[in-house]
């Protein structure tokens, strides 16, 4: 057997990889679709279900990127009208960003609801935390210091230290940054 028909498969194999990745890359510069600082109907959906009804917009500095304030935070989602506030946030919980959610301030800055965008903790144990139960424990809190009141639920410890880490930063958030958020 040659050298060459010992190349030969090899360099054909690389180069049929090369093509393929190319057109892959391709076709995702092509169909993406960056969504950041974009009321999605997801997005839509969770700030009706936390306050009704509302002219709700996403905050953006003046490159047009969302305003998140600290990390962890998402986009910052405000119905000046009435305002009202909402926090997208990305928290752990027993998985890695396992808990994506709003969480919305009312206009006495305190905790009106939580609603769920995504969550992928174990189901039946993580997903735990979506019990109206334990969402109500959060509602009506003013500052960051009672939600270490709230109970954890058995079997979800992490998914409940998430969640209260999420209610956490957009209290702490809310209360450092009133002023800037309804640009008062």
């Amino acid at each position: 057997m040659t050298l060459k028909e010992k190349i030969m498969p090899a360099l054909v194999l690389m180069i049929i990889c090369v093509v393929i990745s190319g057109l892959v890359i391709g076709v995702h510069a092509l169909t993406y679709t960056d969504t950041t600082g974009v009321m999605t109907d997801q997005l839509k959906e969770g700030c009706n279900e936390v306050f009704g009804e509302g002219e709700f917009e996403i905050l953006l500095d003046e490159n047009g990127d969302p305003v998140t304030f600290k990390d962890g935070i998402t986009a910052v989602i405000v119905d000046r009208e009435n305002k009202n506030c909402l926090f997208e946030i990305i928290a752990d919980g027993y998985e890695k960003g396992g808990l994506h959610v709003l969480v919305g301030i009312n206009s006495e800055g305190k905790t009106e609801d939580i609603s769920f965008i995504e969550i992928t903790e174990t189901k039946g144990l993580g997903t735990k935390v979506q019990d109206e139960d334990f969402l109500n424990s959060f509602k009506g809190l003013e500052s960051a210091d009672r939600v270490s009141d709230i109970a954890t639920i058995t079997g979800a410890t992490y998914s409940s230290r998430g969640m209260k880490n999420a209610v956490s930063l957009a209290l702490d958030t809310y209360n450092e940054n009133k002023e800037a958020i309804f640009g008062e």
